[in-house]
């Protein structure tokens, strides 16, 4: 058991067998004799039993025939083959278990770690004389009825998506008996799957982890095991050897937003006296908060993987460099000025996202970048760059208004002279969330100006004012701000969803700058109804905040957490601690914690892109990208003495300094400090490959989280 991740060499609890002739028993607990496993041999085969130590109902009860799934063919099947020759031995701290399947012959070692995580190791071996094609393995868990169930596959889905636009495709386990939703392990940024359901008012938890491996086959392709959960007589929780199932389809993958695929990838050949070996991990238990089951995941993923990922750069070479693609968005046109979202070095070719415009909000465009010049320009006493902040801030306010008074556009249109919101429907709609993301930042600024001594126009002032106004009485019957405004100020929608949230951060920081106490009693308020519809029970995930898709995803979990973490330093109150811990444990299963491999020649593997430390974006978009609250979490963990998010934060941070042009012509871009959108170390896409999409948020979010660090260092 050595080779296991924290495996013990010590035997954890009893592993002697008991029982009649008929009928041996044998037991493993862990060291605090919590988890208790236990195999039953018996003429017939056996039984395997997860169960706590003083509860009266198991977790798992099943039979040790249906642990081992295996299946020739395509496509393949949920197959249950009689097990022969069942045989379990003790081998130090470990159980064994022999036995005979098809064609195959199994071995199986079982034991608890020094992390307290039940692990185990499968071997398939063929001992025949013949090649078996065309085979798919793997074990499978089949859980007891339960009440309350809710499924996490990281990235992948949460409750089983209920927010998802039912128009697109988007994966789901379902809810019918032929359901099942399995992935490729590079998919899931932690690969796991978690279960969690109401025992007699007990909330409890199980999560099947995969210590991810991969076969290179002679082409040089690689090919990963995949994990999830299908629906047959019950739920079961499935490892396969290789091959996929999405939506209850075997055989398919999902390889763009709403669209899947057919994959023959995932069967394996296995030669004579060769074998196939996987290791898995579970862990079970009770938590306290029903809907809070996740974050068990979360923990056992951080503790089984804990990759350091790359760090190619310092924070000051990230600065510089992404300084330097600043400057290059920086524009002057007329009475214009700011920082152009695309510029020239965008390679998709010509479309009206090319053509030159000014984009405020969404992921931080714009005054976030003025913020990062104005602080910038302090630190260095750089009062050229002070200016161009003020420029692009009195800009801004001078040209956005509507004539509904605390309300504005979204886009102004260089070439054009003109300013647009976004479209939806056929109608102009004032997204919540990229309006809010704007007053928060220019609080920032504001509040930037004054800890240096800057003057601050009285117009910002106001600005800042009138929007809070408006956000404070824009809310929906729901208690919750819509997703966006029609030009007369009235809601686009009644949608629940937490895309409104950054304007509930844009509140707290108005009464910041202002002292309004009504700002911050209007901002609790709405805290707490998004707590209560989306965090409390998880019932309805965080979703509907991104801008191209209409699902669960980890841009409303930022909202969240940025609100709480704000909420905190403002007042203290525990609750506000608490809500940002769940939200930042819900958004850390989107963070990968393990670096996938990619197929030889892919560009990534070619420049040694390492996945840790990287954020996924929602069950609808699979790729990676930089976007995530990485500064304010290095501090919150400051704030509450959780050092594991300050060096996470930090791992983050240098992990995101990959990809950035450091270079002509380095990562497919001429401008230095240039950096991709997304990277794809999924499916979804062409895996192993960046692209060149570079709207100017991706320099902002980089360049404002590694000043802030730096700073706060």
């Amino acid at each position: 058991m050595s080779n296991f991740p924290g495996s013990s060499t010590t035997p954890c609890g009893s592993a002697e067998p008991t029982g009649p002739e008929d009928e041996i028993s044998w037991t493993l607990t862990d060291h605090g004799d919590r988890q208790r496993l236990e195999l039953v041999e018996t003429a017939a085969g056996g039984t395997l039993r997860l169960s706590c130590t003083g509860e009266a109902s198991a977790y798992v009860e099943m039979d040790l025939r249906r642990f081992l799934t295996m299946s020739t063919g395509r496509p393949w099947r949920l197959d249950f083959p009689a097990l022969r020759d069942v045989r379990i031995r003790r081998a130090g701290a470990a159980l064994v278990v022999s036995c005979g399947q098809g064609d195959l012959a199994v071995e199986i070692t079982l034991a608890f770690g020094a992390d307290d995580v039940l692990h185990g190791e499968v071997s398939w071996r063929n001992p025949g004389q013949v090649p078996l094609t065309e085979v798919a393995v793997g074990v499978a868990l089949e859980l007891p009825e339960m009440v309350g169930e809710k499924v996490t596959i990281p990235q992948v889905l949460y409750n089983n998506n209920p927010s998802a636009a039912t128009d697109r495709i988007v994966p789901k386990l379902g809810v019918g008996p032929t359901g099942g939703l399995v992935c490729e392990e590079h998919r899931l940024p932690i690969p796991g799957v978690n279960v969690e359901w109401n025992a007699g008012g007990t909330p409890r938890h199980l999560s099947f982890l995969s210590f991810p491996s991969y076969v290179r086959r002679a082409d040089g392709m690689v090919q990963y095991g995949a994990l999830g959960a299908v629906r047959k007589e019950r739920l079961t929780l499935v490892a396969t050897s290789g091959p996929v199932m999405f939506n209850g389809h075997a055989d398919v993958a999902y390889v763009h937003k709403s669209r899947t695929a057919p994959t023959d990838d995932g069967y394996l050949e296995v030669l004579p006296g060769a074998s196939v070996t996987k290791s898995y991990a579970w862990s079970w238990g009770r938590h306290t908060r029903p809907g809070h089951g996740f974050r068990e995941l979360v923990r056992t993923g951080r503790r089984l993987f804990n990759e350091e990922g790359a760090a190619p750069l310092s924070l000051d070479e990230i600065i510089g460099y992404k300084r330097a693609a600043l400057d290059d968005r920086w524009t002057v046109a007329g009475a214009a000025a700011g920082y152009v979202k695309f510029n020239a070095g965008n390679a998709f070719g010509a479309s009206d996202k090319r053509s030159p415009h000014l984009m405020y909000g969404w992921t931080g465009q714009c005054l976030k970048l003025a913020w990062c010049d104005a602080a910038i320009g302090l630190a260095t006493k750089d009062r050229s760059r002070v200016e161009r902040c003020r420029r692009a801030v009195d800009f801004y306010l001078w040209g956005s208004v509507t004539p509904v008074r605390g309300l504005r556009m979204s886009t102004y249109w260089l070439e054009e002279g003109r300013w647009s919101a976004f479209a939806r429907d056929g109608r102009e709609v004032i997204s919540s969330r990229a309006y809010g993301e704007t007053m928060c930042d220019l609080a920032d600024i504001i509040g930037l100006f004054r800890a240096h001594g800057e003057s601050v126009p009285a117009a910002w002032v106001a600005a800042l004012r009138d929007s809070a106004n408006f956000f404070a009485t824009g809310i929906l019957p729901t208690g919750l701000l819509p997703a966006g405004w029609l030009l007369d100020g009235s809601p686009a929608s009644d949608l629940v969803c937490s895309a409104g949230l950054p304007a509930v951060v844009a509140l707290v920081k108005a009464h910041h700058i202002t002292g309004d106490r009504d700002y911050a009693a209007r901002a609790q308020a709405l805290a707490e109804h998004y707590y209560e519809t989306h965090a409390r029970t998880f019932d309805r995930p965080f979703a509907h905040s991104t801008l191209d898709a209409a699902c669960e995803d980890k841009e409303g979990g930022i909202y969240f957490f940025l609100c709480a973490y704000e909420l905190l330093a403002q007042t203290g109150e525990e609750r506000y601690r608490a809500w940002a811990e769940v939200a930042v444990d819900w958004l850390l299963t989107f963070v990968y914690v393990w670096n996938p491999e990619y197929d030889e020649g892919a560009p990534l593997r070619e420049r040694r892109f390492s996945a840790v430390g990287w954020p996924g974006v929602s069950v609808q978009n699979h790729h990676v990208d930089v976007f995530f609250p990485v500064s304010e979490l290095w501090d919150f963990g400051r704030l509450v003495g959780r050092s594991d998010y300050t060096e996470l934060a930090e791992r983050m941070i240098h992990a995101m300094g990959q990809g950035i042009s450091t270079r002509k012509g380095e990562w497919g871009f001429d401008l230095l400090g240039e950096q991709a959108e997304a990277f794809f170390p999924t499916n979804w896409q062409a895996r192993g490959t960046s692209n060149t999409w570079n709207p100017s948020w991706v320099i902002a979010q980089v360049l404002y989280h590694a000043w802030r660090i730096r700073a706060a260092r």
